[in-house]
């Protein structure tokens, strides 16, 4: 068996797990018995409660949609959407078709209403997911319709081919937060007294690895992400680097329970909010701000800015991601002087 690596358990001894519980088979029972069945039911009842309040009624709030005409027009057709679907849209008054096709391929706004006569057009960034488009296509038909028009919609910034369904960025990003929760997870239980400068080498070459394997994967096998390989493999690594640093931190400030806490924050309320399948819009109030803040949502709008949307969220992304890269370590770092200082002591 490797060094670091636990060997198998082997066959079953109650006396040994007594030991480990202070010689109490009371608690040797409850800790064999019930913790592993508590823990499980936890996670399990998070991810329902977090994914049900999330997506089966989800429905766009303050919607940025851009809107070229006239402020009487736009006023009039905020009465209209307000009447219908009170709260879902946010009008922005657009001074051209030109300024409309910018903003929404620039990611200002989710779609525009460039209105051309009797065929008004809707301009819609199918990188947003055809959940967006259909909404409002939905939302703006009737109003078109009631003034005598038939609404055309246009597709200003459209998937790649090898991402029909709109799904690449999320599974992307997934895979990564996946591998990044195991590395600082596992990083600490095979050498839980590593130096913390070869522990930082080794997050590096994980998140090198994983940046070039991602980009690969994503831009090059399936061409299902298209922008450079570099800044993907760029963003990608800074993606599993944020991961495993805070696993490694939740581990090593928590113990076993590290565990827990990293598998909610990030393998369930970050996928939740990794805004893969809706924008942060359609997210509950309490769940939008963490789409803006936790590494798979931050990740997943900086990778979809460099793949379709003029960069949009790249810059804020690079510094979120580098804030969750350097901290957790840092904190570590402050915990293990502590430490020492009082071992010394």
């Amino acid at each position: 068996m490797p060094a670091g690596l636990e060997p198998p358990p082997g066959p079953a001894d109650q006396a040994v797990e007594e030991q480990r519980s202070d010689g109490s088979p009371v608690k040797a029972g409850l800790r064999g018995i019930g913790l592993p069945a508590f823990v499980a039911v936890a996670v399990g009842a998070l991810l329902i409660v977090v994914y049900l309040a999330a997506f089966p009624a989800a429905e766009p709030h303050d919607l940025p949609v851009g809107v070229v005409g006239s402020d009487a027009a736009v006023s009039e057709l905020e009465r209209a959407l307000e009447r219908d679907q009170p709260g879902a849209l946010r009008l922005v008054p657009l001074g051209s078709p030109g300024a409309a096709e910018r903003a929404v391929t620039s990611g200002e706004v989710y779609g525009a209403l460039v209105p051309d006569g009797a065929a008004p057009q809707l301009l819609v960034a199918g990188a947003h997911g055809s959940v967006v488009t259909q909404d409002l296509t939905d939302a703006l038909t009737p109003v078109v319709a009631q003034a005598g028009g038939q609404l055309a919609v246009r597709d200003v910034a459209p998937l790649a081919p090898g991402d029909t369904r709109g799904r690449a960025l999320d599974h992307t990003a997934f895979g990564v937060v996946l591998g990044g929760f195991l590395f600082g997870i596992t990083s600490y239980q095979v050498a839980p007294k590593l130096r913390l400068r070869l522990r930082l080498l080794s997050a590096g070459v994980f998140a090198a690895a994983a940046g070039l394997v991602g980009a690969w994967l994503s831009v090059t096998a399936f061409d299902a992400v298209p922008a450079g390989f570099g800044t993907v493999a760029g963003l990608v690594g800074l993606l599993a680097l944020a991961c495993g640093a805070a696993a490694a931190l939740a581990l090593r400030l928590l113990g076993g329970a590290g565990t827990f806490v990293a598998t909610a924050v990030l393998l369930t309320i970050g996928a939740a909010t990794s805004t893969g399948s809706y924008p942060a819009e359609y997210l509950p109030g309490w769940l939008e701000p963490l789409a803006h803040v936790l590494p798979p949502g931050v990740a997943v709008q900086a990778l979809r800015g460099v793949a379709y949307l003029s960069d949009d969220g790249v810059g804020r992304g690079v510094v979120v991601l580098g804030l969750w890269s350097v901290l957790p370590f840092l904190l570590i770092a402050a915990l293990d002087a502590v430490t020492r200082r009082r071992a010394a002591a």
